[in-house]
């Protein structure tokens, strides 16, 4: 076998070969380039025409944006761990799923207005919202809210700007110092546009003590009517407010200072509504006038806020209160109640028409006369079923008396009585609620108030039982209560929670939407923090999420 050598010669020919080949080459790659580019188009022209041969391709495209905001409202905002792995909110996922839809989706600034940060959108993802959703009026959620500075930087630079389009803001502080932060942040701020704001702190708070609050939108806030707060005391800009709630939360070791419940109220004399279920605390002693409410119809008062001796009625002034809830009050804190209504007779709660007691102690001490006489407007009462029914046990007795001096009953407009019957425990029944032996103390002293109002022409017009056992209470009540040859209506709930709370005053609105949405945001990133602490032990330092949303094919 001979060797062969090249020349100079035959290396020049064979560069030019391999120069013509290269040449060749990147004119197939752009050819292969173009061609693709082409079969592309041709399948977006062919799927376009594909799609419009779909029904739901026929809807106009009002109809269709309908369709996306109902969607965008009852879609659930995250599903496990699937947000962990990236995914989308239900509006960015409608527009990636036809140029159609993606234009309608942009179209509608409804579908980019409700700004959840920092949990649902970042700063980049942010600043598009806010673009996308082109000067609408903004519902925004900030929180559950960490201090840190990237945060802060966020909130100052990005949304405060926009403060003027808020139409629903929610606070959600998880510290005290992160609560000080998002208060401070909007103290100088003017909200023009701004109708309801809540204000929660619900983190591990270490520290016990009153939680300080403190001034917002200080340079006005002309539509601000409902406020919801959690034990934090927030100085208001105005007075237009009608709605003012105050939860229990962040507990017991963390109650709000009196000062500071009474600058709240103070900055609020147009109160329409008012739920006092906090916690404040009694230390001070610094004597205050009672802030005047003249237009309060509404007010709810839990027992906690009661516990401590506090002696409401010394803070608060509300002559033409109409409708008053009792909740969860002692024996103590409720006979002191009762006493003053009865000593402010005449001057105030001559227009009070409702009055509710969910689950009050009534104690061992019947009940005075001159709290029915102090009250003449009633029409509308709720108890709760025990075994002494002290207020039903002076009804009946202040019945027997008008029976006896041919006069008018001392409520004589009462004509509607809701009763919880979770406390009561009758004797034992038989078929069609009919007694074993005698009936009750209980359902006797009912039946005969009933015949008692009755003989005085002024009959019930409804008697309600509400609870897990309100059918058999109703079943016995009626029983006996045709033994008397008497009749009332009658209407029985059986077990109806949403109905019980809705006489404690809880109304399902959109506070009660916020409430749902954050408890179930805490518990699933508490559940994150537990995944992520299990498997800490067992996962490389090398590991990267990013990795794994690329292997399972999540899209960024």
């Amino acid at each position: 076998m001979s060797l062969t050598y090249l020349d100079n010669n035959s290396h020049g020919d064979m560069e030019d070969e391999l120069a013509q080949l290269t040449t060749q080459i990147s004119a197939l790659e752009s050819s292969q380039d173009e061609l693709a580019r082409v079969m592309k188009n041709l399948r977006v022209k062919a799927a376009r025409i594909q799609n419009s041969k779909v029904a739901v391709s026929r809807l106009p495209s009002d109809v269709l944006a309908l369709i996306f905001e109902e969607c965008h409202q009852s879609n659930p905002q995250w599903t496990g761990v699937l947000c962990l792995l990236g995914q989308l909110p239900v509006e960015v996922r409608l527009s990636h799923v036809c140029s159609q839809w993606r234009g309608v989706a942009l179209a509608t600034p409804s579908l980019w207005s409700s700004i959840r940060f920092p949990f649902e959108q970042r700063e980049d993802s942010l600043l598009e919202y806010l673009e996308r959703s082109r000067g609408s009026l903004l519902d925004v959620y900030l929180g559950p809210w960490a201090k840190y500075p990237n945060l802060e930087r966020t909130l100052t630079t990005v949304l405060v700007p926009h403060v003027h389009r808020f139409r629903q803001l929610i606070l959600e502080a998880v510290s005290r110092e992160s609560l000080s932060t998002l208060l401070s942040a909007f103290q100088d701020q003017s909200a023009p546009a701004l109708r309801r704001l809540r204000v929660m702190c619900r983190g591990t708070i270490v520290t016990p003590g009153p939680m300080t609050g403190g001034a917002i939108f200080s340079n006005g806030a002309p539509l601000l009517t409902d406020v919801r707060l959690d034990n934090v005391p927030v100085i208001l800009p105005n007075s237009v407010t009608t709605m003012l709630s105050f939860s229990a939360y962040p507990g017991p070791p963390f109650p709000m200072s009196r000062e500071g419940f009474y600058r709240t109220l103070s900055a609020c004399p147009s109160l329409t509504t008012l739920h006092l279920r906090g916690f404040i605390e009694l230390g001070s002693q610094t004597p205050v006038y009672p802030v005047l409410l003249p237009h309060l119809r509404e007010l709810v008062v839990n027992g906690r806020m009661l516990g401590n001796g506090l002696r409401l009625f010394d803070l608060i002034s509300t002559p033409n209160l109409e409708t008053l809830v009792l909740e969860d009050v002692k024996a103590h804190a409720l006979v002191w109640i009762h006493r003053y209504i009865a000593s402010s007779y005449p001057h105030a709660f001559q227009g009070l028409h409702t009055l509710r007691y969910i689950r009050c102690d009534f104690g061992g001490v019947d009940m005075d006369v001159h709290f029915l006489r102090a009250t003449p407007a009633i029409t509308d009462l709720v108890l709760s079923v025990d075994r002494h029914m002290r207020l039903i046990r002076l009804l009946n007795n202040s019945d027997k008396q008008a029976l006896v001096c041919g006069c008018s009953p001392m409520w004589p407009n009462l004509r509607k009585i809701t009763l919880h019957t979770q406390g009561y425990a009758g004797n034992v029944t038989v078929g069609a609620g009919v007694p074993l032996n005698e009936p009750s103390p209980t359902m006797a002293l009912l039946q005969e108030f009933v015949a008692c109002r009755n003989m005085l022409r002024r009959p019930l017009a409804n008697l309600s039982f509400k609870g897990h056992n309100a059918g058999p209470v109703n079943n016995e009540f009626l029983w006996g209560l045709n033994q008397m040859k008497q009749y009332v209506p009658t209407e029985v709930a059986a077990c109806p929670m949403q109905a019980m709370l809705a006489d404690s005053g809880y109304v399902a609105d959109w506070a009660a939407t916020v409430e749902a949405y954050s408890s179930q945001l805490r518990h699933f990133l508490g559940q994150v923090s537990l995944v992520r602490q299990q498997m800490t032990p067992v996962i490389p330092p090398s590991f990267n999420i990013h990795h794994l949303r690329r292997r399972i094919g999540v899209p960024t």
